[in-house]
């Protein structure tokens, strides 16, 4: 008998009698051995839920960042972190275990890897593998959603806006817009009620901006604790929410300017004297605009320059003829 509880002893000390047991442990120690040793290895970031405890606001956790899928539309890597580990911020004496605590992640929890200093979001979890936590995560935009005082970061996937997909009929374009945009963010109460099909809505940009999109779809129950959210591209008119006066004031400031007002999509023309190479060009186009110089054509002692608008937005720009400026153009929404 005496072998026997040896047998299991050792057994106890390498998982447990179960043979899965052993391999889950196994798979552990290699995990913990990648976190010291391999090149992929890094440090996260995370917020503490448990704002009682002794433990720091911000705890920081060995994990492996491994690369899964990088393109210029996506950015997705694949995180691997045990489910308890030594907190390496938080107090504790020598080199006992008493810094190893539950690592607060989850589906749609967002963390901080710090060697890159930049923001991810936990979108699917790997539930097969039962030694440690595994899961796909995505790299969040850095500038977040705020609601009602909130900051959400969130990870966005497509938003190809610039490829525009024309069809032409009876001697008619138009364009359809593009639902490529696909938002991951924290799912609760709050983003639950805030995205809502058909929705206008503001997201933040690349560089901070406001810009506006309209929901098309929101799937709730796609992973747990994420909330997935489809976008179509969403032109606003910047003059739709001004006042009957103020819209007359400004059409009043157009007309002393001379200015030339058209509409998204028309085609325009603009005629001046013909001046051995010169040639047309656009200048402080407001960004966004998409403006195709068709043709130009000489006439006599004049030229003729023919321009297409090319989507919705409103804006304004210049056309120059050589050094100088023939008109400004204000353009407006439908």
């Amino acid at each position: 008998m005496d072998a026997l509880d040896n047998m299991r002893i050792r057994l106890q000390y390498n998982g447990g009698t179960p043979q899965q047991s052993r391999m889950i442990e196994d798979k552990l120690k290699s995990l913990k051995k990648a976190l010291l040793y391999s090149y992929q290895a890094g440090t996260m970031i995370i917020d503490n839920p448990n704002e009682n405890n002794e433990l720091p606001k911000q705890m920081e956790f060995r994990c492996l960042m491994n690369p899964d899928k990088r393109t210029f539309d996506t950015d997705k890597m694949m995180l691997s972190v045990p489910f308890e580990d030594i907190c390496l911020n938080a107090p504790r004496i020598g080199k006992t275990t008493e810094g190893i605590v539950p690592v607060p992640i989850k589906c749609g929890s967002v963390y901080t890897w710090k060697e890159t200093a930049t923001r991810w979001i936990v979108t699917l979890q790997y539930i097969e593998e039962y030694a440690y936590f595994r899961a796909d995560v995505r790299k969040c935009y850095p500038y977040p959603l705020v609601l009602d005082g909130k900051e959400y970061y969130f990870a966005s996937v497509g938003q190809n806006e610039e490829i525009i997909e024309w069809t032409r009929r009876n001697h008619e374009e138009w364009n359809k817009m593009n639902y490529t945009r696909t938002l991951y963010i924290e799912r609760n109460d709050q983003t639950l009620d805030y995205f809502k099909r058909f929705k206008i809505v503001k997201l933040p940009n690349i560089q901070g901006e406001l810009e506006t999109w309209e929901v098309q779809a929101v799937a709730p129950n796609a992973t747990d604790d994420v909330l997935i959210i489809h976008f179509r591209e969403y032109f606003e008119n910047k003059y739709e929410e001004v006042s009957a006066e103020e819209q007359a004031k400004i059409q009043e400031q157009h007309e002393l300017q001379e200015d030339f007002i058209c509409t998204a999509y028309d085609k325009i023309k603009f005629t001046t004297k013909y001046i051995p190479e010169a040639s047309w060009s656009i200048e402080n186009k407001t960004d966004g605009l998409r403006i195709n110089i068709d043709d130009a054509i000489i006439n006599g002692d004049n030229t003729t320059v023919y321009m297409q608008l090319m989507n919705s937005k409103a804006g304004e720009f210049d056309v120059y003829y050589g050094n100088s400026k023939i008109q400004h153009v204000v353009v407006k929404s439908i």
